[in-house]
């Protein structure tokens, strides 16, 4: 791909987020497909854009002028799926703000990265690693990598939590999750939560902290004070991805199930009880979870569907379904 091929691709998609003013833009890692997908949902139109790596998580900074995807180079050695592989990890910026972008800017990382989340102020990314255990943090402005955080086996999904002031992360082999203070990384708690979990999500106070955990089809709800699980709850098949709605009363869990037994369910779960609220059905092989900036949609991304579904949080039903591009997993929102 020549970087004027991309450059016009991204434009066209930029100026397609751009042509409603209160439209909100769904931007979504397709895995399998090298590339990204960015969707006005007031048109919904879609526009899908190659870029360089196999993205498998995106976020975005807080003004929303620039997009993260983390992933192995494009054509490298393997898929997500065989993370763990050593390979040159990438993080993508690419700024979305404008009609005429630049093109994407690649940061090496190295190991293979999973997810990746800014912090509140832009400066940093933080990005997990799997093959060295740790976190990475990248300085934005510099475009390159400050900082490792050694954590445990397998980090996968992280949040930082509202007030900045705490980093969760989820080691799947090591059935934990690591508390790190960012401001003094050698501040870390490793909290057993159940076998496999995949990603965190905290409630909107930061007391809270929810735990999705594939190897148990359950999720763990932890008291982040006393570094305690209160409780686990039984969802779907195959958990995956977690977001808790700004109410701070339940959690959304994307349930995947796998290639021969895919599931299409996310569940609700309330946080005070552990009780199931609903299953809402969406599309074959929930993955990603994201709730939009006025906190009355969610979006799912339908990994073996190549689609993400919209679910409108009011009355827990699913809305439209939008295509992306193939192997669609993270999703961020703006």
């Amino acid at each position: 791909m020549s970087a004027r091929t991309f450059q016009i691709a991204l434009a066209l998609t930029v100026s397609l987020g751009a042509a409603g003013a209160r439209a909100e833009t769904i931007f979504v890692a397709n895995e399998n497909g090298q590339s990204l997908s960015i969707v006005d949902t007031e048109t919904s139109k879609t526009v899908t854009v190659p870029i360089p790596i196999s993205p498998h998580n995106v976020d975005i900074t807080p003004d929303g002028r620039l997009l993260l995807a983390t992933g192995m180079p494009a054509g490298g050695p393997g898929s997500h799926a065989a993370h763990g592989q050593s390979g040159g990890g990438q993080l993508v910026l690419m700024d979305v703000s404008g009609s005429a972008p630049a093109a994407p800017t690649i940061v090496t990382v190295g190991g293979h990265p999973a997810h990746v989340v800014p912090d509140a102020q832009g400066r940093l990314a933080y990005l997990t690693d799997a093959e060295t255990n740790s976190v990475v943090v990248v300085d934005i402005a510099a475009r390159k990598v400050a900082e490792r955080i050694p954590v445990q086996n397998y980090p996968h999904g992280l949040r930082l939590s509202p007030d900045g002031s705490l980093l969760a992360v989820a080691n799947m082999k090591s059935g934990t999750v690591s508390l790190v203070d960012p401001r003094d990384p050698e501040k870390v708690a490793h909290v057993p939560v159940g076998r496999g979990p995949v990603q965190v999500a905290f409630d909107p106070s930061g007391r809270t902290l929810v735990v999705s955990l594939n190897g148990e089809n359950k999720i763990a709800i932890v008291d982040v004070a006393s570094r305690k699980v209160l409780r686990t709850a039984p969802v779907g098949r195959g958990p995956v991805q977690v977001f808790v709605t700004p109410d701070g009363k339940t959690a959304l869990v994307a349930n995947q199930g796998s290639a021969a037994k895919p599931d299409d369910r996310v569940s609700v779960i309330a946080l005070g009880t552990g009780k199931l609220v609903k299953n809402v059905t969406v599309g074959k092989g929930a993955h990603g979870v994201v709730i939009d900036p006025d906190g009355d949609t969610a979006y799912v991304t339908n990994t073996y569907a190549n689609t993400i579904s919209a679910v409108d949080l009011d009355d827990l039903t699913a809305g439209k379904t939008y295509p992306v591009g193939k192997g669609p997993n993270g999703v961020a929102a703006r």
